[in-house]
């Protein structure tokens, strides 16, 4: 092997490499199919190299999901309103889990938290710091909607209703929402959009109710 052709075999193992190569087999294969030995397949390269930047299956797993969780995270400036800035970082949760549905099932091993994860976290700290609570409740409440986007997330991809497909989002719909784009086919409708909206402001409505004590 050449001096540039051992150089271009280095570069493709580069953690990100690695990482990029995992979530390509996820993506079309399931999370299943992800191994030391079927990544290091895909870059052409021998299963005991990766161990050079990953100790074991599970930090691959970390790493995809810290790279995956980016999709979570929201750019432009949050709501002032609590409900309508937990909505817009929810909305993305779910349509990130929508898209790559391989994800639920990594969290379910909980993973080690990466950089994302704690970004995600604080970021949803800020969507409710206007709440009058305890830091206590705050994360009471983190955890309560980050549950119930995670559960609908996996009911919809794991029992999609092909019904809703006579409601489906129309290009105009992507054009201005392009995040809308990451849907599949079979999750991409107004209905399930609507009914995923309509839990997460009753989740909300149930949030007054028990920590802030709003009544009807």
């Amino acid at each position: 092997m050449t001096g540039r052709a051992e150089a271009k075999r280095r570069r493709r193992l580069e953690p990100e490499a690695i990482t990029a190569a995992a979530i390509r087999i996820a993506d079309t294969e399931g999370l299943d199919a992800v191994s030391i030995r079927r990544i290091a397949a895909e870059l052409d390269a021998r299963p005991m190299s990766l161990y050079s930047h990953f100790s074991n299956k599970h930090a691959v797993l970390s790493a995809m999901t810290n790279e995956a969780v980016a999709d979570m995270l929201v750019e432009q400036p949050l709501p002032r309103d609590w409900r309508s800035a937990v909505t817009v970082i929810a909305t993305r949760m779910h349509l990130a889990y929508a898209a790559r549905p391989w994800l639920i099932f990594v969290f379910a091993r909980r993973p080690s938290p990466g950089p994302n994860a704690i970004k995600l976290a604080k970021q949803m700290a800020r969507a409710v710091e206007t709440l009058p609570l305890p830091q206590a409740d705050v994360w009471e409440v983190q955890g309560i909607v980050n549950d119930y986007v995670l559960g609908y997330s996996y009911r919809t991809v794991a029992t999609p209703d092909p019904d809703e497909m006579d409601a489906a989002i129309s290009p105009g719909d992507v054009a201005e929402s392009p995040e809308l784009a990451s849907l599949p086919d079979n999750l991409r409708s107004r209905a399930h959009l609507k009914r995923f909206d309509l839990g997460l402001q009753t989740i909300f409505d149930g949030i007054e109710r028990r920590f802030l004590g709003v009544e009807d």
